[in-house]
C-alpha cells in the first residue's frame, strides 16, 4: 500500500472523468465539464513532475523511470491542451461532458501503459487507453462516414489487439512469467520470432505502422478534426513507450528482431510521405504524415535501447504540434484551401502554425529538429545507414506538403472566412502548445539526458 500514493495522477484523472461526466448537470453549458477536466489533467501532469522517478512499485509491476515520468508528465500536459480547446470551442455539439470524461480515462490508461513492466498491466492499460479513442473518432452518431471511418478503426484494432494477445499468450509459455524481467525468447527458436512478431502487429495496428495503417486515412477523415487531434497523439505517446520497453525485453534475444523493426519503419516512412504528398485534406494529409512518423520512431526503436529514450522524445515532438494542427483545422476547416487568408485574419495563430509546422518539417529551432538529429543519431550508432538516408530524403518529401499548408495559410484566399469566437480557454491552448514546442526545443539536450540518451 507504500507505492499507491505514487499512482495519485491517475487516481486524479480517474476522479475528474467522474466529476466532468456529471459536471453539465449543474450547468446548463456542457462545455465547463471540459474545463473541469483540464483542471484535473494539469493537476496529474503536475503530480507526476512533483512524484518523479520512484524506482519499481506492486513487485515489479510498474516502475516510475525517468521515461515514465516524461511520458505521464507530457501526456497529462497534452490531454490539458486539448480539454481547454474543448473548453472554449466545443467539439461534440452538446456532448462535451462524456468527450472530456472519455479522455480522461484514456489518459489514465496512457498512464499507467507508460509505467507498466507486466504484461497484463500493459495489455489492460493499452485497452483502457484505446477504447474511448473509438467512441471519440465516431461520435457524430448522424455521420455515416464518421461512422464507417470509426467502425473500421474499431474492427482493425480489435482484431490486431486479439492477435497481439495471442502473441503475449506465447510469451508468457515461453518465458513462465509475465513480467518484462523475466522475458527470454531466445531458447524457443522460431516460436520466439512468432512470438515478437503476433506482439508487433497489435502495436504496429495502435500506432498506424505501415502494412497495418489502412484505417487511418478513413478515419481521420471521417472524424471531426478536434477529436483526431486527441486520438492521433495522447494514445500515441503511451503506444510508442509500450513498443520501446516490448521491444527492449524482447528483442535482444530474438534474430532478425532489428531488422523487422527497419524494413516496418523504411516502409512507413516511405509509404507515408509520398501518400501525404497529393492530399487536399488536412485530415487525411496528417493521417499519412503519422504513418511517416511512425517510421521515424520504429527507426530508433530498431536501434535497441540506445534508441529508446529518443524515440520517447520523438514521439511528443510530434504529438504536440500535430494535435494544434487538427485543432486548427476544426476551427478553420478541413481542406487545404479553408487556411487561406490565416494570415491576416488571425496573424498570431498563423505565425504559431509556421512553427508548428516547421517542426513537424524538421527545421532548427523548434523540438522536431532535435528529435530528429537524436533520432537518426540513435540510429546511425546502431549502423543503420542506408535508413537513415531514407529518413532524411522522406523528411524533405515531408517539407513539400508541410510547407503547402504554410503557403496557404500566408499566401491564399478564402472567401466567406468563417468567424471564429474568441475564447479564452482556446486560446491558451494554442499558446500552451507553441510554447512547449520551442521550450522543448531550447531544453532538448537536458531531457534527453534526463530520459538516459547518452550523447
Amino acid at each position: 500500500m507504500a507505492d499507491v500514493w505514487r499512482l495519485i495522477p491517475e487516481f486524479l484523472v480517474l476522479g475528474g472523468a467522474l466529476v466532468a461526466l456529471f459536471a453539465e448537470r449543474a450547468r446548463s453549458d456542457s462545455r465547463v465539464s471540459a474545463g473541469i477536466a483540464a483542471a484535473f489533467a494539469a493537476a496529474a501532469a503536475v503530480a507526476a513532475a512533483v512524484i518523479g522517478p520512484g524506482g519499481d512499485l506492486f513487485g515489479g509491476q510498474l516502475s516510475l523511470d525517468h521515461i515514465a515520468v516524461f511520458a505521464r508528465v507530457a501526456i497529462g500536459a497534452l490531454a490539458t491542451a486539448w480539454l481547454l480547446w474543448v473548453w472554449g470551442r466545443g467539439v461534440t455539439g452538446e456532448r462535451c461532458a462524456e468527450a472530456a470524461a472519455l479522455a480522461l480515462f484514456s489518459v489514465a490508461g496512457g498512464m499507467l501503459m507508460a509505467s507498466a513492466r507486466d504484461l497484463i498491466v500493459l495489455y489492460v492499460s493499452l485497452e483502457l487507453s484505446t477504447i474511448p479513442a473509438y467512441v471519440l473518432m465516431g461520435y457524430r452518431r448522424d455521420d455515416a462516414r464518421g461512422l464507417e471511418g470509426a467502425l473500421k478503426y474499431f474492427l482493425l484494432s480489435m482484431l490486431t489487439s486479439l492477435v497481439m494477445l495471442y502473441g503475449l499468450s506465447f510469451v508468457f509459455g515461453i518465458s513462465g512469467s509475465t513480467s518484462y524481467g523475466q522475458i527470454s525468447l531466445g531458447a524457443a527458436g522460431p516460436l520466439g520470432q512468432v512470438a515478437f512478431v503476433l506482439v508487433l502487429v497489435g502495436l504496429f495496428a495502435k500506432l498506424s505502422a505501415a502494412p497495418f495503417h489502412y484505417w487511418t486515412p478513413d478515419a481521420y477523415a471521417g472524424a471531426q478534426a478536434g477529436a483526431v487531434a486527441y486520438v492521433s497523439t495522447v494514445p500515441k505517446i503511451a503506444g510508442v513507450v509500450a513498443l520501446v520497453r516490448l521491444v527492449g525485453a524482447m528483442a535482444p534475444n530474438v534474430a532478425g528482431a532489428s531488422g523487422v523493426l527497419v524494413v516496418a519503419a523504411v516502409f512507413s516512412m516511405v509509404l507515408g510521405n509520398l501518400a501525404a504528398f497529393p492530399q487536399s485534406d488536412v485530415r487525411r494529409m496528417m493521417a499519412y504524415s503519422g504513418v511517416a512518423h511512425t517510421g521515424y520512431i520504429l527507426l530508433a526503436t530498431g536501434a535497441g535501447t540506445a534508441g529508446g529514450p529518443a524515440a520517447v522524445f520523438y514521439a511528443v515532438a510530434y504529438a504536440v504540434p500535430s494535435m494544434a494542427v487538427m485543432m486548427l483545422a476544426e476551427e478553420e476547416g478541413p481542406a487545404l484551401d479553408d487556411l487561406g487568408g490565416l494570415a491576416s485574419r488571425r496573424p498570431a495563430v498563423a505565425w504559431a502554425s509556421l512553427a508548428w509546422l516547421l517542426s513537424l518539417v524538421g527545421i532548427p529551432p523548434v523540438v522536431g529538429f532535435f528529435g530528429k538529429l537524436y533520432l537518426f543519431t540513435s540510429a546511425v550508432r546502431a549502423g543503420f545507414i542506408w535508413p537513415v538516408l531514407v529518413a532524411v530524403a522522406m523528411s524533405v518529401v515531408s517539407a513539400g506538403y508541410y510547407f503547402r499548408l504554410i503557403r496557404s495559410a500566408f499566401l491564399g484566399q478564402r472567401k466567406g472566412a468563417p468567424v471564429v469566437e474568441r475564447r479564452t480557454s482556446a486560446a491558451t491552448a494554442f499558446v500552451l502548445i507553441t510554447v512547449i514546442v520551442l521550450a522543448l526545443g531550447v531544453l532538448a539536450s537536458p531531457v534527453l539526458a534526463f530520459l538516459g540518451m547518452r550523447f
